[in-house]
This record gives structure tokens, sequence and C-alpha cells, in this order.
């Protein structure tokens, strides 16, 4: 089968209006297609908030995933948790864990925050759960609230950290089970929660372009 050449003759009557409709069709065929060529697609709401998520590295080496999805306890329009248990031969109540919601304006946020601070502390049990000066540090949160509740699990002593926080439109909390000498130590949990409050700080707004505008 012949291959089909498509050519151009210049004819007199053609003018520069009809060479110009003649060139803008054959530049059109091979033009970036889309409402937005030559712009950075946004992000999707579900990679923004798996970005602010805890993960291996920011805990002691040893820790490994248990599970990551939906939560049940902090629910906005995207919400996604994961946690974490601790090195093998650990007992089973040596966990850490974060849950992310987003929501779509900042007075649903911020209901959602008191929502949630209030669950993970009751106001009864306040006093029963200090802010601990270790926990002291500067945090890019809107708002936070941090409590620690020591006990025992199997006579073992822990003490069992919780953290709420809001970051514009996302509320995140945090948790983690404490000791004094292994598994995860209190500055071992600063550490977890400085890593948090940048991942947070960081997905404040979504990666790409926002508004796209078309190329020039």
């Amino acid at each position: 089968m012949m291959s089909q050449i498509w050519s151009f003759r210049w004819r007199p009557w053609l003018g520069l209006a009809g060479l110009l409709l003649v060139l803008q069709a054959a530049t059109a065929c091979v033009a970036p297609q889309g409402p937005f060529a030559g712009t950075t697609p946004t992000e999707t709401p579900i990679n923004r908030l798996e970005r602010g998520l805890m993960d291996a590295t920011d805990l002691p080496f040893g820790w490994r995933r248990e599970s990551t999805g939906v939560p049940r306890d902090l629910r906005g329009e995207v919400a996604r948790y994961r946690d974490y248990r601790g090195p093998t031969g650990s007992p089973i109540f040596v966990r850490a864990g974060q849950s992310i919601a987003l929501y779509s304006a900042p007075t649903d946020s911020e209901s959602a925050y008191e929502e949630a601070a209030a669950a993970m502390i009751p106001k009864d049990y306040a006093d029963k759960w200090p802010w601990p000066p270790e926990l002291d540090s500067a945090m890019h949160a809107d708002q936070i609230v941090i409590g620690c509740n020591p006990g025992f699990f199997n006579d073992i002593k822990a003490t069992t950290c919780a953290v709420t926080a809001r970051y514009g439109n996302l509320v995140t909390t945090l948790y983690g089970q404490v000791f004094e000498d292994r598994w995860l130590t209190m500055a071992q949990f600063r550490h977890l929660l400085e890593r948090v409050d940048a991942k947070m700080e960081a997905i404040r707004e979504p990666q790409g372009e926002a508004t796209p505008t078309p190329a020039p």
C-alpha cells in the first residue's frame, strides 16, 4: 500500500489569512492535548495523606508495619491510618500508630480536632494525661494537645502517649507505648513526633499546581 504524502502548494489566491489557517491546522496535529497541557497535575488526596503518615524510618530499628487503611476513629472526606508493632520478640502491646483526615474547610477541621482531642484525652481524665516536659518542642501545628498516661502492661511499666493536632484542613492523631529503656523510649517518641510534625507541615498543600494554568 502506498503511503499518502500531504503537501502544500502556494496559491496566490490563498492569501495570508488562508496560509495561517493551514499552518494552524498542521501544528494542531502535534500540539499537546488537554485543557491544561504543559502543567503539573496536582497529586491525589490519598497520595497526599500517605506522604504525611509515619514510616519505619521514623521509629527505632526493627519496628514493622502492622496495618494500614481507613481509620474508624477519625473521619473526614478522606482519611488514612498506619500502625506499627515493635521489633520481633517484643510483646504485642508494643505499638505506635497515626491517623490523618482531610476536610474541605478549616471550620470542619477545627470541629474534628476538638472532637478527636476530647475522645483521646477526656476532660474528666485530663489530670491523668499530663503533657510531659520531654515532649515540649516547637511545632508547626495550628492546634495541638499531647498527653501521656503511665501504667503497666503485664507487669511492664509503660506510658501511653497520645497526640492530636490540626494543620489547616488536616487533623492527625498519633499514639505510642513508651518505655523506660527499650523498644520505644520517651526520647525516641519525641523524635517520632517531630518527624510527623514536619511531614504534616509538608502536606498542608498538595504537590503540583493547585490551580493549573494553560501553557503560554
